[in-house]
């Protein structure tokens, strides 16, 4: 199911919608403003997202990624422990 962004002309806010099909959401199709209720929207141009085997991380791959990167930051490399040894000295 596509998602489409939308913006308030009059507050700003930029909200999300999801339709069940693309050919339900006709280019010239609007939703209101969740915030202020105006009619006066603008669906945005969007993002495009590749994911898994087509070229990109799923979210699962990210935060293994990240929780990898994590673990390796805590991690002192030998040169800065024999720094830190030498200036105990």
């Amino acid at each position: 199911m596509p998602v489409y962004d939308y913006q308030c002309q009059n507050c700003g806010h930029i909200f999300t919608k999801l339709s069940r099909s693309m050919q339900s959401v006709g280019e010239s199709a609007t939703w209101p403003c969740p915030l202020c209720e105006s009619q006066d929207t603008r669906r945005l141009l969007s993002r495009v997202a590749i994911l898994g085997s087509l070229g990109g991380l799923t979210p699962g791959e990210q935060a293994a990624q990240n929780a990898q990167y994590e673990r390796q930051s805590h991690i002192l490399p030998k040169s800065k422990i024999d720094e830190f040894r030498a200036a105990k000295k």
